[in-house]
């Protein structure tokens, strides 16, 4: 054993406590506290310990662990680890509320190398009991994760403890899929709205029900219909109307597609595309730069909130009562009816935005669930 090396048992006011003292890498004298012989630790145990710490001196380099405190590293690693690696400003705007609102008052104030599986899983539990959903958690979990890889990258833990954390169990997603003819029905729905508003009301109910076809009928997230301006339109296309995906409306602000796949062309159907010429007509803020789907009066982007009440408006007239989210259910229905209807999985892929094929086959497998009066139809017909 290394000269300088040995273990310490120190009996103090609340009972014997081993320690391990050695000299790192640098040459630098380092004394650890490893834990009390009330919770199981003894010499034995010690002198494992210390065998393993002079292993990874010899062998790795080992060095000392800086004190340092969850929110001081934490914090340093947001103010550069996003721009090294270009990351939205979304994304970033995402980290720095959970670091912010959650961890940093959690696990804030601990050094950094206390930050173990057990005061993990304690910050699951709570949050768990505040009422957070799994993907939340799971969510808080990866950017931990992140911030301790890096750590553990500069020597400052020894470990990344997150692979050993009881993660909380995701339920399965169940996605509302509106049918053709229920599509039609909501539809439908937002027309009679608009025949009984009139002025700027009628203006936006109108706009609320071109939304919705848009959504149904290319499948853009909700960021994207918020980013989608006239410049990106075109309609007088001599190959046919697209659309152009290269910007989107998140967080208030304008931030780039969810991934490279998410920027894309999208093809319209001549119905739609002859809506669209008629809202162009319409609307005061035609300009190639302004926003296609935007407030009336003023040309700012439109109010999501508004449109889901005006949405949640037209279900009732459809007569559809069960909960149907405003965006993300209308784009899983575009995409399953679109694969129902044929569509070959690669273009469906494109269409979509999709970087990963596995999630296009999520909806193709859906359709086939979905949607049994085309298999009834095709079983007559052979």
């Amino acid at each position: 054993m290394r000269e300088g090396a040995c273990v310490i048992r120190y009996a103090g006011k609340r009972g014997v406590v081993w320690r391990i003292k050695y000299r790192d890498a640098a040459g630098r004298q380092v004394q650890e506290t490893l834990g009390r012989a009330s919770d199981g630790w003894s010499e034995r145990k010690a002198k494992a310990v210390l065998r393993a710490r002079l292993t990874d001196v010899e062998r790795d380099g080992h060095r000392r662990i800086e004190a340092v405190t969850f929110a001081t590293f934490a914090r340093d690693w947001l103010a550069t680890y996003p721009t090294a690696r270009a990351l939205k400003r979304s994304t970033v705007e995402s980290y720095r509320q959970i670091i912010e609102r959650h961890l940093v008052p959690a696990l804030g104030s601990l050094k950094l190398d206390a930050v173990d599986v057990q005061r993990v899983e304690a910050y699951v539990a709570a949050k768990r009991k505040a009422g957070y959903s799994p993907r939340t958690l799971n969510r808080h979990l990866n950017l931990l994760s992140a911030l301790l890889t890096a750590a553990l990258r500069r020597s400052l833990v020894r470990s990344n403890p997150i692979p050993s954390v009881d993660r909380p169990r995701e339920p399965r997603r169940h996605w509302r899929i509106l049918s053709p003819a229920e599509a039609v029905r909501v539809e439908r729905g937002f027309e009679a709205l608009a025949e009984e508003a009139s002025g700027e009301e009628r203006d936006w109910r109108l706009q609320a029900r071109l939304i919705f076809l848009v959504l149904l009928g290319t499948g853009l997230r909700r960021g994207e219909v918020g980013g989608l301006r006239w410049k990106s339109v075109r309609l007088a296309d001599p190959d046919g109307p697209t659309l152009r995906v290269s910007e989107t409306w998140v967080r208030a602000g304008v931030d780039s597609p969810k991934s490279e796949a998410g920027e894309r062309t999208v093809a319209l159907g001549s119905r739609l595309a002859g809506e669209l010429f008629e809202h162009r007509a319409r609307t005061s803020f035609d300009g190639d730069e302004e926003r296609v789907f935007c407030s009336p009066v003023k040309g700012a982007p439109f109010d999501v909130a508004r449109y889901a009440e005006t949405f949640r408006l037209a279900l009732a007239r459809a007569g559809i009562t069960d909960y149907v989210r405003p965006f993300h259910d209308v784009r899983h229905s575009s995409i399953t009816n679109a694969a129902a209807a044929g569509t070959p999985p690669a273009a469906l892929m494109a269409r979509a935005g999709h970087s990963d094929f596995k999630t296009t086959q999520g909806y193709i497998d859906l359709a086939g669930e979905t949607f049994r009066e085309e298999a009834d139809r095709l079983e007559r017909r052979l």
